[in-house]
């Protein structure tokens, strides 16, 4: 019992130590606010990107190289927790839109089946159109209808939904040029029935959508009746890579079954790498804490020494000595562990709010939604990330009160009161 009075008189009485658990309290707010932050990105990013894909895509050699995809849907539609397919062609193609000339990737797809297998609807509903509407034909010319990305037919400031002069207006035209047949250059005309937002700045930037036997027209895959791919949907992600090895043995190894995520394997790992290299950089700060409460403890223990001394020839045993300063270590870190981790969460529970202010108060936004796509900072909170943050400031703690506590045990009480 005397170990914890003493330790707790000794941090009482230096106020220096309350620099110490600030150290600490700093560190594991900062890990629990970033991780919070940059989990709530990644996830947001990867439903932005899943809502772009399917939960499987299924492929064949060549661009357009799937000719007998409607036997292949039908046979994939067997599988279990496989509820939807859609076929797709999808290529590179020159747009001009009102002279202005762009490099761009277009989309051919069935509009409803489309729109069973990822967010396409959603995409286009907030400017009041349908998945049919790709499919009206315009004018005595009959020109097939195409919808564009906001940030492609963008030619002013501000948001699709609430800023719509911004934007190219329906019913302008767009010309399509693309390669046919490898050796052949396809010319075709097109009426912007609307335009859509996925919320990824490089698909709303870089895709159109067209009807699909246009698209198979323009690229000379239409008497084939031959598509880029298939996509597919599942009743659950968690079967994915059940279902992809089914249909992968099932299909044969000219087929390229593969998941969303592998489809973004590279952007994926390059996010997650991210946000590891950021945690790992944060923990320093932690690091730089620990070396406060060495020095610290340390200095306690050269201005103490009287008091071990006294201590030793009072019985005081060296684990007894010992356990005196980790105890020091251990409650500045518990300590700063429990503000750190109390003040981390308001913040990340609070982080829009305290944006509006600062951006209210100094007009500066830390997220901007036109740049993020983000109408509120996400986050997302997770316990075991905090209570391994938390534990981890704790050991750290302990582990730097070593030194100190073992040169206090060292200490030679005839030596130490010699002098006194």
């Amino acid at each position: 019992m005397y170990k914890l009075f003493i330790s707790l008189r000794y941090l009482r009485n230096r106020k220096i130590s309350l620099f110490a658990m600030a150290g600490v309290a700093v560190g594991v707010m900062t890990l629990i606010v970033v991780l919070a932050v940059m989990n709530g990105f990644d996830k947001e990013l990867r439903n932005r990107i899943r809502g772009t894909l399917a939960h499987i895509i299924i492929l064949k050699g060549g661009m357009y190289g799937l000719e007998n995809y409607k036997q292949v849907i039908e046979n994939v539609k067997t599988f279990d927790h496989v509820i939807a397919c859609a076929p797709y062609v999808e290529g590179p193609a020159l747009i001009k839109i009102r002279g202005r000339k762009e490099f761009v990737y277009f989309k051919g797809v069935d509009p409803e089946s489309e729109a069973s297998v990822g967010d396409f609807e959603s995409y286009i509903t907030p400017f009041g159109h349908h998945p049919n509407d790709l499919l009206k034909i315009h004018g005595e010319k009959s020109t097939s209808s195409l919808f564009g990305g906001s940030e492609l037919l963008r030619i002013g400031t501000g948001e699709p939904e609430k800023d719509p002069r911004s934007f190219i207006q329906d019913g302008e035209q767009a010309v399509l040029v693309t390669l046919k047949e490898w050796d052949k250059i396809s010319v075709k005309a097109f009426i912007i029935e609307g335009k859509f937002k996925s919320g990824m700045y490089d698909f709303d930037k870089n895709y159109v959508y067209i009807p699909l036997p246009v698209a198979q027209e323009l690229v000379g895959s239409k008497e084939k009746d031959a598509v880029t791919g298939i996509s597919v949907k599942l009743d659950d992600y968690h079967y994915a890579n059940e279902v992809q090895s089914k249909l992968q043995r099932a299909l044969g190894f000219e087929y390229y079954v593969q998941t969303w995520e592998d489809a973004r394997k590279t952007f994926l790992t390059a996010v997650m790498m991210e946000r590891r290299v950021m945690a790992f950089i944060l923990f320093f700060i932690i690091v730089v804490a620990g070396f406060n409460i060495l020095a610290i403890l340390t200095m306690i223990v050269l201005e103490k020494s009287k008091d071990i001394g006294i201590l030793k020839a009072l019985g005081a045993t060296t684990q007894g000595i010992m356990s005196i300063f980790l105890l020091n270590g251990l409650l500045i870190g518990s300590t700063g562990s429990c503000i750190g981790v109390t003040i981390g969460l308001s913040i990340v529970f609070r982080i829009n709010w305290l944006e509006n202010v600062l951006y209210n108060i100094s007009g500066w936004r830390p997220f901007p939604p036109e740049v993020y796509y983000f109408n509120q900072i996400p986050t997302v909170v997770n316990p075991i990330s905090i209570a391994l943050i938390a534990g981890i400031a704790i050991v750290s703690s302990v582990v730097f009160s070593i030194y100190p506590a073992l040169r206090a045990a060292k200490l030679n009480p005839v030596e130490t009161l010699r002098y006194e």
